[in-house]
C-alpha cells in the first residue's frame, strides 16, 4: 500500500500487558479484581483514570482495563527500544499506577466498613478478618505494606493501623517497568491514514477499485472484540460496494 502511494502510520504494539518492578506480583499471580480504579501518575502528576477489571500476572498486570490503558502508559514511559520488554530511558521510567480496590467507597465509608468488620470479629486474627474485604491472596501484601502483624486480633488493631489499612486499600502503588513485547500484544496500531479511504465504500481515494478493510487501517480500538468487529463491518461495507 505504501508503494501504491498511501501514507502509512508505522506499526507498533497496542493493547499489551504491563510489566511491573514490584516483585510481590509473582505471589499474587492469577488474582482478579473487579470494579477497581487505576490512576496513572508521571513525575507525581496525575494523568488519567480507568475503571474496570484487573488481572495480576507473574510479570505484572493485564486484563481489559490494563490493555486499554497500555498505549497511554507506553507514551508516558517514552518507549525508545525493544528487548525482552519495551522500556524507556532509565531516568524517565517513573510511571506509577495507583490501584484503588474500593472506588465506590470514600475513605470514611471504607474506615467504617473496616471498623465494623474488626468489631464483629474482634478475636480473630486480622489476616483472617481481612479476607472478608479483599481476596485472601492480597491480605499478606496489604499487611506487609502497612507493617501490621498478621496475628494481631481485631480488638488490638490501633487507630493508626486502621487508617493505614484504608489508605493502602485505596492506593496500592504499582511501579511500572515497561510494556511486554509484540508477542504479547493483542493487536497492533498503525496502518493506512483514514483520510485516504472512503468509508461509505471502503475504497481507496487514491487507487480506484482498491478496497481497504480491517487491520490495514490506522484505527485504534479498545479490548473487547472491537478489532474483530472492525474487520467484519468494513468487510461488509466493501463487499456491498464492489
Amino acid at each position: 500500500l505504501k508503494k501504491l502511494g498511501h501514507t502509512i502510520v508505522e506499526n507498533d504494539v497496542a493493547l499489551v500487558p504491563i510489566a511491573l518492578k514490584d516483585s510481590w506480583v509473582k505471589k499474587v499471580s492469577g488474582v482478579t479484581l473487579k470494579d477497581i480504579k487505576l490512576m496513572t501518575f508521571k513525575n507525581g502528576v496525575k494523568q488519567k483514570v480507568y475503571k474496570g477489571k484487573l488481572l495480576f500476572t507473574h510479570f505484572g498486570i493485564s486484563g481489559p482495563t490494563v490493555l486499554n490503558m497500555s498505549r497511554e502508559v507506553g507514551e508516558l514511559l517514552q518507549v525508545t527500544e525493544e528487548s525482552e520488554y519495551l522500556v524507556g530511558d532509565e531516568s524517565k521510567r517513573d510511571v506509577i499506577i495507583i490501584l484503588d480496590m474500593f472506588p465506590n467507597l470514600d475513605g470514611g465509608a471504607l474506615r467504617q466498613k473496616l471498623h465494623t468488620l474488626l468489631t464483629e470479629q474482634s478475636n480473630k486474627k486480622i489476616s483472617n478478618s481481612l479476607c472478608a474485604l479483599i481476596p485472601s491472596a492480597l491480605v499478606d501484601l496489604v499487611l506487609t505494606l502497612t507493617k501490621i502483624n498478621s496475628a494481631t486480633p481485631g480488638h488490638s488493631v490501633r487507630s493508626d493501623d486502621r487508617k493505614a489499612l484504608v489508605t493502602i486499600m485505596k492506593a496500592i502503588p504499582l511501579h511500572v517497568f515497561g510494556l511486554l513485547g509484540k508477542d504479547k500484544a493483542v493487536v497492533s496500531s498503525g496502518g493506512v491514514v483514514l483520510n485516504q479511504v472512503n468509508f461509505k465504500t471502503m475504497q481507496s481515494r487514491l487507487i480506484p477499485q482498491l478496497y481497504l478493510v480491517g487491520d490495514v487501517l490506522n484505527i485504534d480500538r479498545p479490548s473487547g472484540g472491537y478489532s474483530l468487529q472492525l474487520c467484519w463491518t468494513t468487510g461488509y461495507v466493501a463487499g456491498n460496494s464492489c
